[in-house]
């Protein structure tokens, strides 16, 4: 029980030391920034993806609706875990370190350009 409580407080203070905000703690212009932000850099990561087409679609008129639609929040907490994830690694005796941009480790948002899109705490 000791023990467990131990690494509790260890991983607490990681991640109060995490430098990024989770998707609920963004105001509604942060949210917006990051789904204008995430839609442009999907363009350019994955030019070719009729996925593209979508992740338009979604974001038109969000300004005009005073919105940011909310799947942009699961993307946006995907990259934040892949992110906290790839500092764990990098800080930790793991000898297997998650290779950075390795799309079959990752996934399509674990290209570093999309770590630049999470929102930093303010100090």
């Amino acid at each position: 029980m000791l023990r467990r409580q131990g690494l509790g407080k260890c991983f607490i203070r990681f991640q109060s030391q995490f430098a990024f905000k989770k998707w609920a703690d963004l105001n509604l212009s942060q949210k917006q920034e990051f789904v204008q932000g995430f839609v442009e850099n999907y363009r350019k990561q994955y030019p070719g993806s009729k996925t593209n087409v979508s992740l338009k679609g979604l974001s038109i008129g969000m300004e005009n609706h005073g919105d940011a639609p909310a799947v942009f929040g699961i993307f946006y907490d995907d990259v934040w875990g892949l992110c906290k994830k790839s500092k764990e690694a990098l800080y930790s005796q793991e000898e297997q370190i998650v290779r950075r941009n390795d799309i079959k480790q990752t996934g399509r948002f674990g290209h570093e350009s999309f770590y630049d899109l999470l929102v930093e705490h303010e100090a």
